[in-house]
């Protein structure tokens, strides 16, 4: 899906369609009680014009708590941390693409698509989660996987994905994935396309969405207001939604990305593009948006925590893998959530003053595998099972 024009033609078709106002009630089949029939959207509240002119379903379970980093406070080296638990977001699967989906695949049912296609590395969450949700509301799921280095982590998430029934491709390097993308597309039953990440201006609305429902937990004391947010970053989506949301709040808390891949990818003139793409969303669907004065955004990306490469172990990501599972319960992995806590314990220490959040986007859900390892995947993903792994 593109960003911009296609999401405005997108939302002026379907006024009458899958959204709805606050708390609507949606079609959700009674053998997926994972899904919630209905939930208060805080961005509604907020920009009452937004309902029913974007697309939206309910798939979060929310609010999501926040609670102190009181288990690593040793590793911390510090209290005052605390952590927005969207790992719990949803039994099926959690992590920060749910926020996401209920206006993305809202807008998959409007558009009439019948199957989605998206695009990832071997071990993507981004991915599983498109599988896992996509799946649950009917769709057929083509994903292409380009490589990455292989974990214990990466070997569990194709074997859900291979179990969600979804189709894998291997894609193989960027441009023959870009490739075979293109293929899948052209053959697919009415495709809808995902981008890497799942990241345009419209399902990036979840996380202005996130930081409004963070503000009324802090109003009733469930946790201080936070002075900078920590978050792993790679397409950006997430660390630009939450940004875009202090500003609403006018809240002077800094967000912090932790680059987890390439710079060309994740930068601060990226971020500011997803910005002033939700801006510009924002200003045609609720015009009262546009008569706001939002102070400047406040974000930084820090780059120490990346290491040599996108899902390349470093030795500090290693060490921080069994923190992760104190914290959330279920292990870490090299590319997002170990490296997003091994940057917040330098945060921490460097700055011991402030109040610190972690936004936790690993699902502590861990949805069914698909048995028989390799052999329940395509050919071509075989290799990614052979030999033993270290994490």
């Amino acid at each position: 899906m593109a960003d911009g024009e296609d999401e405005e033609r997108a939302a002026r078709a379907g006024a009458a369609g899958a959204a709805g106002p606050p708390g609507a009630r949606l079609a959700v089949s009674p053998a997926l009680p994972a899904l919630p029939a209905s939930r208060e959207l805080p961005l509604f509240a907020e920009l009452p014009e937004l309902s029913g002119q974007v697309p939206w379903r309910p798939l979060a379970h929310a609010p999501t708590p926040v609670v102190p980093c009181a288990a690593i406070e040793k590793y911390l080296g510090r209290g005052g941390v605390w952590v927005k638990r969207d790992d719990l977001i949803s039994p099926l699967y959690g992590g920060n693409k749910v926020r996401r989906f209920e206006f993305l695949l809202a807008d998959a049912e409007r558009r009439g698509a019948r199957t989605l296609v998206t695009v990832g590395g071997l071990a993507s969450t981004q991915v599983t989660a498109t599988a896992l949700f996509g799946r649950a509301l009917g769709f057929a799921v083509t994903a292409v996987l380009f490589d990455q280095p292989i974990t214990r982590f990466g070997r569990g998430a194709l074997l859900a994905d291979a179990a969600s029934g979804a189709e894998l491709v291997h894609g193989g390097g960027y441009a023959t994935t870009a490739v075979r993308a293109i293929r899948v597309l052209r053959r697919a039953d009415r495709p809808y396309f995902i981008l890497p990440g799942a990241s345009s201006a419209l399902p990036c609305l979840g996380y202005v969405d996130a930081m409004l429902e963070l503000a009324a937990q802090v109003q009733r004391g469930e946790a201080p207001r936070p002075d900078r947010i920590v978050v792993p970053s790679g397409t950006g989506g997430t660390l630009a939604g939450l940004t875009l949301g202090a500003a609403v709040l006018g809240w002077p808390t800094t967000i912090v990305g932790v680059r987890i891949t390439e710079r060309i990818a994740s930068n601060r003139a990226v971020v500011r593009y997803e910005i002033g793409s939700m801006k510009r969303l924002l200003a045609r669907r609720a015009p009262r948006f546009t008569r706001r004065r939002l102070p400047p955004v406040r974000f930084e990306i820090d780059h120490r925590a990346i290491g040599p490469g996108y899902g390349m172990p470093t030795p500090a990501s290693i060490a921080a893998i069994p923190e992760v599972e104190r914290l959330i319960g279920v292990p870490g992995e090299v590319t997002y959530s170990a490296k997003a806590l091994a940057a917040l314990r330098g945060i921490a220490q460097e700055r011991p003053r402030e109040t610190l959040l972690l936004w936790q986007t690993l699902s502590s859900a861990r949805p069914p595998l698909a048995e028989g390892g390799a052999a329940a995947l395509p050919p071509a993903f075989a290799r990614f099972f052979d030999g033993e792994i270290a994490y």
